[in-house]
């Protein structure tokens, strides 16, 4: 998990605390956390597993992305990255299925390389009972295991590379190594180089049944004899290929990440011609975002076994933001199963529109059945709402990471999504009645944590320059289509009397309340990016009255410091009645807390933990700025989302509120 440090220079002071306006505080002293009254259920959305399984290096979730695959001969899909959270760099899958033991050099005791237990990697490969893994600490691992079997694989040794490798592929008595502008070919035997060949913008390879090569560089397919020799042979009608691969019945394949969003299949012998296509072409831009199993995007790989049926793997990016979707196809195209992880440091919300069962991710929209009863069946992904073709490069819903709000503003939908480090939120529009999304505007601030945006669209920011809480208001939409904000002209008030730092603020328009999460003079920050002691609710705000009505200490982890001291929460949510406070780290196995509060005098009502049974030691820390979310339904159930993003998913607790004491 992301480790804390202790605050810089900017380091903040707080003042003494007032007597009298304090409800009992839940302190190292008083760790009297209880379930809260009526039924809550554990569930999550994100991953097509719920992390159990195990303890650390051992349990079932699909990792966080993937550069490469291979796929093997009995249908056993790889899948490498550079970082999963909890170490599940080298992924093995089958017949919708994964993996417990994940694969570990030395056996996990230490002396890795890379993170993963060694396999952290963007290149990896498959050949019989042979499993090769290029890792991002520049050394070509070589594992053993039976085909077909998840659990065999077993570390034999590994060897040193001269750069940081990108592509592999092995076939019989030889590997190749794909570096950015070369590639070298090895022996299996003893993993010894025999020669290396110059190819600019060389980034995927394969070894033919005859030694020749085929090689992608750049935007082109080209072919090599097996003494290394240009042959002229290129392959025809490629947009954007990503990787190329050679099937266990016989095709060469060739991912086209262009804008047909196609796999491609092309007959070598002799002079290339492309013999098929798989995938509707466009891919999800062709239905506006709307997914369907043959509407591929962002492919990331693609092989076949020895049957014929084809694995697909799709993401943005080869990194752990990109998301991995797997998908398997029969030869006749029928999908035979797909499995996903689409969360990282990810938080999801809920759209407010919808009485809890639709939510938004930074990439995504997913229908939520609240009728199904078994844990992590509820969601089903509607639609992807970046086109992976035309969304820029450096476009942060790609190559980052963040919480998505969903907020209906004059007539249209925004998503407003702010980064796992907080700094305001860059806006994105939806080509109605679509569902692709493109950036119409930001609203941002360095060094900025407390920010919040009102159903209505309008944004405050309560740790804004000068000590300060501004309100920017939406104005409307331009010609256009960007967010018109008043950016220029926004409200603004001093911080309250006794308020040292700001670092949360949430505004409820029902009550013209508003909730500042804060350090008070005296008080020392213990972190960074944390919420502060205390909560405070003042009513009347934007009437100009800024009424105290309560102030409470919040919840700590008792040993959640760098330093072993104790640790202030990390996000907090509004919905209905209750504020939901989540807490940075957990206080012992399975304890890992979101605690409740009454909004009408900040009384602590309960707190929700994972349920074992569901997610196992499937839990990590929470990373983000806003790492929970929540929504009360019109039934009176409340839903919570919580970033989960050591096993890649968001928790979902399901609350039915009884009689509160």
């Amino acid at each position: 998990m992301f480790r804390y440090r202790t605050l810089p220079i900017r380091t903040v002071l707080c003042s003494a605390l007032t007597a009298g306006l304090y409800s009992a505080a839940l302190t190292q002293d008083n760790l009297n956390y209880h379930k809260p009254s009526g039924t809550n259920t554990t569930s999550w959305i994100g991953n097509s597993f719920g992390g159990n399984g195990g303890p650390n290096g051992q349990g079932y979730w699909v990792q966080q992305g993937a550069s490469k695959i291979d796929v093997s001969a009995d249908g056993t899909v790889l899948a490498g990255v550079g970082w999963d959270e909890a170490g599940r760099c080298a992924g093995l899958y089958k017949d919708g299925k994964v993996n417990r033991l994940l694969l570990r050099v030395n056996s996990g005791k230490g002396g890795e390389s890379a993170w993963g237990w060694g396999t952290g990697n963007d290149a990896l490969t498959v050949d019989g009972n042979r499993i090769y893994i290029a890792n991002t600490g520049k050394r070509l691992l070589r594992f053993k295991w039976t085909p077909g079997d998840l659990e065999s694989a077993s570390f034999l040794d590994e060897v040193e590379l001269p750069e940081k490798a990108i592509g592999l592929n092995a076939r019989g008595d030889h590997i190749i190594v794909v570096y950015a502008g070369s590639v070298e070919l090895r022996k299996t035997t003893d993993l010894s180089v025999e020669k290396q060949l110059n190819v600019a913008g060389a980034r995927d390879a394969v070894i033919m049944p005859d030694g020749g090569l085929w090689v992608l560089s750049d935007k082109t397919v080209k072919q090599y004899s097996a003494e290394g020799a240009p042959t002229g042979r290129t392959l025809q009608g490629l947009g954007n290929p990503s990787a190329i691969a050679l099937g266990h019945d016989g095709r060469f394949i060739v991912c086209d990440d262009g804008r047909d969003q196609q796999v491609k299949f092309f007959d070598v012998k002799g002079e290339p011609r492309l013999s098929g296509v798989f995938g509707e072409k466009g891919g999800i831009a062709s239905s506006a975002g709307k997914v369907a199993s043959k509407r591929l995007f962002g492919l990331r790989g693609a092989g076949t076994d020895s049957w014929g049926n084809l694995y697909v793997a799709m993401g943005f990016t080869g990194g752990p933001q990109g998301n991995l979707f797997l998908r398997s196809f029969t030869p006749a195209g029928v999908l035979r199963w797909e499995l996903h992880s689409a969360a990282f440091v990810d938080c999801y919300s809920f759209d407010p529109a919808s009485d809890g069962k639709v939510v938004y991710s930074r990439a995504g929209i997913w229908d939520l059945d609240l009728t199904r009863s078994v844990p992590g069946k509820e969601a089903t992904l509607r639609s992807i709402t970046m086109d992976p073709v035309t969304t820029p490069p450096n476009d942060p819903r790609r190559i980052d990471t963040g919480t998505a709000l969903l907020r209906h503003v004059g007539g249209r939908r925004i998503l407003y999504m702010m980064q796992m480090m907080g700094g305001g939120y860059r806006l994105y529009g939806f080509n109605e009645p679509g569902d692709l999304a493109r950036e119409v505007g930001k609203v941002t601030g360095e060094d900025a944590w407390a920010w919040d945006v009102e159903q209505d669209g309008h944004i405050w920011w309560g740790d804004a320059p000068q000590r300060t809480i501004r309100r920017i208001a939406f104005r409307g939409w331009k010609s256009d289509g960007s967010a018109d904000y008043a950016i220029d002209k926004p409200q603004s008030w001093p911080w309250p009397e006794g308020i040292e730092r700001v670092n949360r603020t949430l505004y409820d328009p029902k009550s013209d309340s508003l909730y500042l999460f804060c350090y008070l003079k005296g008080e020392i920050a213990e972190s960074w990016g944390v919420i502060g002691t205390t909560a405070r609710r003042y009513d009347g705000w934007l009437k100009g009255n800024h009424v105290l009505r309560w102030s409470v200490k919040m919840p700590i982890n008792p040993k959640g410091s760098e330093k072993g001291g104790p640790l202030t929460a990390k996000s907090v949510a509004l919905a209905g009645d209750y504020m939901f406070v989540g807490m940075v780290k957990d206080d012992g196995p399975g304890q890992h807390y979101t605690h409740i509060y009454q909004l009408k005098d900040g009384s602590y009502a309960g707190s929700l933990k994972p349920d074992s049974e569901a997610v196992g030691d499937g839990f990590g820390w929470i990373d983000m700025v806003t790492g929970v979310q929540a929504i009360r339904r019109s039934n009176g159930e409340y839903l919570v989302l919580i970033e989960e993003d050591w096993r890649g998913k968001n928790l979902l607790y399901r609350w039915k509120p009884g009689s509160v004491k």
